[in-house]
């Protein structure tokens, strides 16, 4: 585990609908995506509590029947189990930075 670091200096990993980075510790995790422009993040639950915060761009974010749109500094929480999903609503990227609690061990493999 790194106590230091930069984003630089952490592996992306490209996916479908974004490219990921990911810093953890024992028990919070840190990851910024670059979701694609137009993008859409179809609706999934977990149960780790979420945090999302725009870096840049924007997006419609739905959860719990309710949407909105977020910007540059926006902030949404996803409860444990609270079904959510993200819209990129622009053509270039949205960068963004998730915080979740208990690190998702899925994304590690």
């Amino acid at each position: 585990m790194k106590l230091f670091t930069s984003w630089d200096d952490i592996e992306t990993l490209h996916l479908d609908l974004m490219d990921r980075k990911i810093f953890t510790g024992e028990n919070v995790m840190l990851v910024r995506n670059s979701v694609h422009g137009k993008a859409v993040v179809p609706a999934h639950k977990h149960v780790h509590e979420q945090m999302l915060y725009v870096v840049s761009g924007e997006c419609d974010v739905i959860t719990e029947g309710e949407t909105q749109h977020l910007t540059a500094g926006g902030l949404a929480l996803f409860p444990s189990n609270a079904e959510h999903s993200v819209i990129n609503t622009l053509d270039e990227d949205l960068v963004a930075i998730d915080i979740f609690s208990p690190i998702r061990e899925d994304f590690l493999k």
